[in-house]
């Protein structure tokens, strides 16, 4: 009957310094739109909200009532240290990108309409 206790102690010890080491393993989360500056940067004033869609991705989440707001949502937990969240709301007036807001830096040239994009003509030359 001592022995068994004696290795119900060992036991619990070895599974108490084993836990408050930190050895367990977690691994990282990402899930949501993942956008960088670089994405925001190409993002203009007036631009269709296909060609958004297109340096963006699919919007995380637009509203049902009203469809002129979309949502890119990203959120990152690296092991054990605190989730990253950013945010980027894009508005639209009709089919036209009127502003961006979230935790991203807005371009200096976003409400400059002279962007050079270049037309791929699909249809006849």
């Amino acid at each position: 009957m001592q022995l068994r206790k004696l290795l119900m102690v060992g036991a619990l010890f070895t599974a108490v310094a084993t836990i408050s080491s930190g050895c367990a393993y977690r691994t990282d989360l990402a899930q949501g739109n993942f956008v960088e500056q670089d994405a925001v940067d190409q993002l203009r004033q007036g631009m269709s909200a296909a060609q958004v869609q297109y340096i963006l991705g699919t919007p995380m989440l637009t509203d049902p009532f009203d469809n002129s707001r979309w949502y890119y949502v990203h959120y990152l937990r690296q092991g054990w240290d605190d989730p990253e969240i950013k945010n980027l709301v894009v508005v639209f007036e009709g089919n036209t990108l009127s502003d961006i807001a979230g935790d991203f830096e807005k371009p200096a040239s976003f409400y400059d309409g002279t962007q050079n994009i270049q037309k791929i003509n699909f249809g006849q030359q």
